[in-house]
């Protein structure tokens, strides 16, 4: 009994030492990897073709999860909203959707793990701090600036200069007032060879973009510091009554375009002028260098340039928050950043030293237009509410309603304020 005894004590030594060694190893292999969740494009396309760097300097092995971006929200709002733990990583796609996870999310704030030299050269920083603690929620991979682009061609023409002086009584130059821009689109709208502007029709995001990107450029918001809503100010009725008298000089048929359709009529010569976000630059550069120019929004950019991209954020409940941390340490540094710039034409670095880097300013044509309308701008603005897919579905409402007719851009924007969204708050 003795020696079996003996025995049996040494067999369930043996298997405890071999359970608590395995354990040990999953755990410490689960400590070396972390899940990122993200939605497709050149942009994480560029992220996973450098993950072996990362996870060669870190040692920590990235598993990520691409996903459409139709159910991204989804996924986000089970993140960190309802802290379901899927995840290390989460990339919030768009400036609109910042304001809803940096103010309403559950997340660890990546400010407290990164160096004050760092913090400082995120040079829009503003838009993605959280105001509930005044701290860096998360790392953008990149910026996305609305901008305008023109035919530098027309412009420079001295028989187009001369033309439009005689009608409008000054230069023919890039606008930088609502009034101007209206005045250049009805100038060279001239159908069916070209058309004065255009946004895309398919669906309310151009609209709306359109018009945040001039309220902001009047130095308001759709919601003020205090979380009010603030959809009918005067400069919420005149940024949609510039948008309406746009609309006169779309060309037909722009109600079913996308904007990559929009895109094509630039590049065919169809339109003069018109914004977009800077991803598009890529084009310009490779394929009408001579013909495009970029400059910044019209108004006044001090106030605001609008702003997207995607925001990499730490849920709360991450199983392997340090290696999370590792992650969004590698990508705000230096040499990622730089090498996305580089690599991702268009899309342009979170930071300000990057800018200034000379391999950058050699390679991208128009870098000190960048980064004049970033300085001015104060690093750029995003929308100040959480709700913005039901804001977009009822401004687009409205400005149908004001473009045919049915109703002023004040009556619509006083309708949307006071009775369809009554009672609301821009941050809920």
């Amino acid at each position: 009994m003795t020696k079996f005894f003996k025995k049996s004590m040494i067999s369930i030594v043996v298997i405890t030492l071999t359970i608590a060694v395995t354990t040990f190893c999953s755990f410490a292999a689960a400590e070396k990897t972390i899940k990122v969740l993200s939605a497709g494009g050149p942009e994480i396309d560029h992220l996973i073709a450098n993950m072996e760097k990362f996870e060669k300097l870190s040692g920590i092995k990235v598993v990520h999860d691409i996903v459409p971006r139709s159910i991204l929200n989804q996924r986000l709002m089970a993140e960190l909203i309802e802290l379901k733990g899927n995840y290390d990583v989460v990339f919030n796609e768009g400036g609109t959707t910042w304001t809803t996870y940096v103010q309403k999310g559950e997340f660890i704030p990546i400010e407290d793990y990164l160096d004050k030299g760092v913090v400082e050269q995120l040079y829009a920083r503003k838009g993605f701090t959280d105001p509930r603690t005044g701290k860096v929620a998360g790392i953008p991979q990149y910026h996305n600036f609305n901008m305008l682009f023109y035919r530098k061609d027309l412009f420079n023409d001295p028989k187009e200069k001369s033309a439009f002086k005689e009608k409008y009584g000054r230069e023919l130059t890039v606008p930088t007032t609502l009034d101007e821009l209206v005045d250049v689109a009805e100038f060279f709208h001239r159908p069916p060879e070209m058309y004065g502007y255009c946004i895309q029709g398919m669906s309310h995001g151009s609209f709306v973009y359109r018009f945040i990107e001039f309220l902001l450029g009047m130095g308001e918001n759709v919601g003020d510091e205090d979380g009010n809503l603030t959809l009918n100010t005067p400069g919420a009725i005149k940024s949609l009554e510039t948008v309406v008298k746009l609309a006169k000089f779309f060309p037909p048929g722009w109600e079913a375009m996308n904007q990559f359709d929009v895109n094509e009529l630039m590049l065919q010569g169809k339109i003069p002028i018109y914004s977009c976000f800077s991803y598009i630059w890529k084009d310009y550069i490779e394929k009408m260098p001579d013909k495009v120019g970029i400059a910044a929004p019209v108004g006044d950019v001090q106030s605001g340039l609008s702003i997207s991209g995607f925001l990499a954020l730490i849920p709360k409940n991450a199983s392997n928050p340090e290696g999370a941390v590792e992650f969004l340490k590698w990508l705000s540094s230096y040499d990622y950043q730089k090498s996305f710039m580089l690599s991702v034409l268009g899309n342009f670095a979170t930071r300000s030293d990057v800018l200034e880097d000379p391999e950058v300013s050699e390679k991208i044509i128009g870098i000190d237009i960048i980064k004049n309308a970033v300085a001015k701008a104060n690093g750029g603005k995003i929308p100040n509410a959480t709700w913005m897919p039901e804001m977009y579905e009822g401004l687009y409402n409205v400005f149908f309603d004001v473009f045919k007719g049915k109703k002023t851009a004040e009556e619509g924007l006083n309708w949307l304020q006071n009775v369809k969204f009554a009672g609301r708050r821009a941050i809920e």
